[in-house]
């Protein structure tokens, strides 16, 4: 009597058994050589690029008042009277130079990671990719839910 796979004509390499051992080395070779050039995974947030000086120019001082009784989140410290602190367009406040500094090695807000604009256009352009890529997504989510509901 002949195979299940034998009477479908199915091949040794097409089995479900093989597939599944196939599927599993390639996950386990993915997940433990990861190699970010090969995968595609170009971004991470421990090497984004800086922020635009221009973008840092932009960032606005708060008031005092938005300072009492508050601290710097990235030094933990408490902000003096005389203290120079800048806003970011994510509404989070830190002083002057804790912001610059770490602006100086990413774009993001330290907090929420809110993402200012560099000046590496690899980066941009990625980043507009993903947001164009996102929503052709959402756009086809939402063609699909409106036909079939």
């Amino acid at each position: 009597m002949a195979s299940y796979f034998d009477e479908l004509h199915v091949e040794e390499d097409e089995m479900p058994t093989v597939r599944i051992e196939r599927l599993t080395r390639e996950t386990f070779r993915m997940l433990f050589d990861h190699d970010p050039a090969r995968y595609g995974d170009m971004i991470n947030f421990q090497n984004t690029p800086p922020a635009s000086k221009s973008e840092i120019e932009k960032l606005s001082a708060p008031s005092f008042e938005e300072l009492i009784d508050e601290q710097c989140r990235i030094c933990l410290c408490q902000y003096e009277l005389n203290d120079k602190a800048l806003n970011m367009p994510c509404s989070h406040i830190f002083h002057e130079n804790c912001l610059k500094t770490w602006l100086e090695k990413s774009n993001f807000c330290p907090l929420c990671k809110f993402e200012l604009k560099t000046d590496n256009e690899m980066y941009e352009l990625y980043k507009q990719e993903l947001k164009n890529r996102q929503s052709r997504e959402d756009n086809i989510a939402q063609l699909h839910e409106s036909m079939f509901s």
